[in-house]
């Protein structure tokens, strides 16, 4: 894969594989009514609860208006709460109800599911190593930005 390079691409890499983890994921929940931008909202509310919604957009790369919609319609269906911020009265933070806990189980298996798929033959070590060594490129980056 180093292509006549002396190291491979990370980058290329990477993206592949978030490609392939994303489409196996979202093949796993077709059936649950969700788009996949709207599942992944969902779980990072419930990964990071009271998140503001200017700070889920940032995460997501997505423009504040097209979360205020993602998240409209998550409203609608009873799956996510929005409260007003107490140290910012322009802003929301997000909480999942209780309606959707059933919900965001199904999605956290078919997750769990997608990532036995892509640790396939690994070691219990080999997969505790590459998730440190990611979480240092990953905390290389975040720091410079």
């Amino acid at each position: 894969m180093t292509n006549g390079r002396t190291e491979p691409s990370l980058g290329l890499a990477v993206a592949d594989i978030l490609r392939l983890l994303r489409r196996d994921f979202y093949a796993r929940t077709t059936g649950l009514g969700l788009t996949p931008a709207l599942a992944r909202l969902l779980l990072y509310v419930v990964r990071e609860p009271d998140s503001r919604q200017i700070d889920l957009a940032a995460r997501l790369e997505v423009s504040a208006v097209t979360l205020g919609r993602m998240v409209d319609r998550l409203v609608e269906r009873g799956y996510v709460q929005r409260h007003l911020d107490t140290t910012d009265r322009r802003a929301f933070r997000l909480r999942v109800t209780p309606f959707a806990e059933s919900l965001v189980g199904r999605l956290e298996a078919n997750a769990g599911s997608t990532l036995e798929r892509a640790f396939r033959g690994f070691t219990v070590s080999e997969r505790t190593q590459l998730h440190r060594l990611l979480d240092r490129v990953l905390a290389n980056l975040v720091d410079e930005c």
